[in-house]
């Protein structure tokens, strides 16, 4: 049996370090933009969808960057790595990711029902 230990040896979480810090406030700054963006751009009538798919991209973004410059993953963090940098880039990671899988859940329900989307047809023929 695989432990996950030796798989990912750091899975480490400290809530003190800067990295992480910098990471949280940015995805809490970048949530309300994500958000409010996903659900004004929303053409489905399930708008509480695809602001949960929002949420989640969001999400999928916080978690990279601490994957990627913190110690999810590797059991030191990034070297040069500085909260100001980190704090930026996971504002634009977070808003990004959670605007495009916004964009990507409602392109799925307007494709699931595409009866409620589409323009009714109209016969010129009838109305000249």
């Amino acid at each position: 049996m695989v432990l996950l230990s030796a798989m990912a040896p750091a899975i480490n979480v400290d809530i003190t370090n800067f990295i992480f810090v910098a990471d949280f406030w940015g995805f809490v700054l970048a949530l309300p933009i994500a958000l409010f963006l996903a659900f004004w751009l929303s053409a489905v009538k399930s708008k509480g969808a695809v602001v949960f798919g929002a949420f989640v991209g969001a999400l999928i973004g916080f978690l990279a960057i601490l994957a990627w410059v913190g110690t999810l993953i590797f059991d030191k963090p990034m070297p040069n790595a500085n909260g100001a940098a980190i704090f930026f880039g996971s504002v634009l990671l977070c808003s990004a990711a959670g605007l495009s899988l916004g964009i990507l859940v409602d392109l799925l329900i307007a494709r699931r029902r595409s009866r409620d989307y589409r323009r009714p047809e109209h016969d010129f023929a009838e109305q000249h």
